[in-house]
């Protein structure tokens, strides 16, 4: 099928296929993430980027960071002060190894996946201006977003993951195809003109976000007729349904004993205050969003494979009771898909220790090497999957609406 997009004919697959291959072979083959880079403050005078879309490849941030700070901050371990704060993301850029197997063992988000939002957006659109990334992590989307938009915007909350996203996408998007903003999703209207967005996607991050103030902000920055599309991915799943029924729950346990130590005895109020409405906004497959029929429109929610967990944690993990919420609105399209082939991975019990590794900072130090309940847990997973790899699928919740 042939499709025009900014005044070019391409097929399909062109559109919906970023050079994946390239892209892990950069993120690989970088020794060093700490080179020297320009840092101007929001507001000031030089700054032009919020009238054109043209920046130059500089970060943005919503505090007064200078220079030296902000590359302090992206290669520092975080100090006392910060422990309880709710950016716990504070892995250094200088750790290429963690950023490197974080990355790899992602889930795959498919042309066909990508498809649904790009058909959606058409539907309403026939611009692809600009794109917002929010909550960037390290840059997986907004490279596929840059294959399709004249300019995307990649901001982030985190400094350090900033700085790992410019480092991974520099050699593939210069400064007038990418931009770097260093800011909470709830405040990017702020720092960009109204009605100037064409699609906002938040790729596992709305429940980190107070919901009411995000969709206020991205209101506020599309067009009408612009997108609107979130997400969120949920425990690697046997795909075969033997192999669930003998494994899964060992899966869960792992997944159960890491995030009770670092909810549990490694946070504070603050901290688990957030892992409190981020459990409540994953067991509600993001049905508690609200989306106001006075403000958006077509409003369409998928849900993939809903025999599995999308929480990574729940109840047992958290030691406090969780809620779920259903506000789907009246007139909104919800559809349930079963596909044990979606964003698929074929792992072995070791690329599975580094999918565990790598989820969460915390688990490095929470349940780590040479924990011998930890280890028997692995083994029983050697016994059930064997010495070959199984296949692995995903539980996701995706849901887009358009700007009326």
């Amino acid at each position: 099928m042939m499709q025009r997009v900014l005044g070019r004919v391409v097929s399909d697959a062109q559109q919906t296929s970023y050079p994946r291959q390239r892209y892990l072979h950069s993120i690989i083959s970088h020794q060093s993430l700490t080179s020297t880079r320009r840092i101007v403050a929001a507001g000031s005078p030089h700054v032009r980027e919020d009238r054109r879309y043209q920046t130059q490849p500089i970060f943005h941030q919503t505090r007064n960071f200078s220079e030296t700070n902000i590359r302090k901050a992206a290669q520092q371990t975080p100090s006392t002060d910060e422990e309880d704060s709710e950016n716990f993301w504070k892995v250094p850029s200088s750790q290429t190894d963690f950023w490197n197997a974080y990355v790899s063992t992602r889930p795959n988000y498919s042309a066909p996946f990508y498809k649904y939002i790009y058909d959606h957006h058409t539907s309403h659109s026939p611009s692809f201006q600009v794109a917002h990334d929010v909550g960037c992590g390290a840059g997986q989307v907004t490279a596929e977003l840059a294959t399709r938009f004249n300019h995307v915007v990649a901001s982030e909350l985190n400094e350090t993951h900033l700085v790992v996203a410019q480092e991974r996408l520099r050699r593939d998007f210069d400064e007038r195809k990418v931009s770097y903003r260093l800011s909470k999703g709830e405040d990017l209207a702020q720092y960009y003109p109204s009605k100037s967005a064409d699609l906002i996607v938040a790729a596992e991050a709305m429940v980190l976000m107070d919901e009411q103030l995000a969709l206020q902000s991205f209101a506020r920055l599309l067009r009408p007729g612009g997108t609107l599309a979130f997400w969120f991915y949920g425990r690697p799943t046997f795909a075969d349904s033997k192999l669930h029924a003998k494994g899964q729950q060992l899966i869960d346990t792992i997944m159960v004993r890491n995030w009770a130590t670092v909810i549990q005895k490694d946070s504070g109020p603050r901290r688990r205050a957030g892992f409190r409405r981020a459990a409540e906004g994953m067991s509600s497959w993001l049905d508690y969003v609200p989306l106001d029929s006075s403000t958006w429109t077509d409003c369409h929610r998928i849900k993939w494979n809903t025999y599995g967990t999308l929480p990574f944690f729940e109840e047992e993990a958290c030691g406090f009771p969780i809620k779920t919420e259903n506000r789907v609105g009246e007139g909104e399209k919800t559809e349930t898909i079963e596909d044990r082939e979606w964003w698929r991975n074929d792992w072995d019990v070791d690329q599975l220790k580094d999918y565990f590794r790598v989820l969460f900072p915390g688990f490095k130090d929470a349940v780590g090497e040479g924990n011998e309940e930890m280890e028997s847990i692995y083994d029983e997973l050697r016994k059930v999957m064997g010495t070959g790899k199984a296949a692995f699928t995903w539980p996701v919740a995706l849901v887009m609406a358009s700007k009326k």
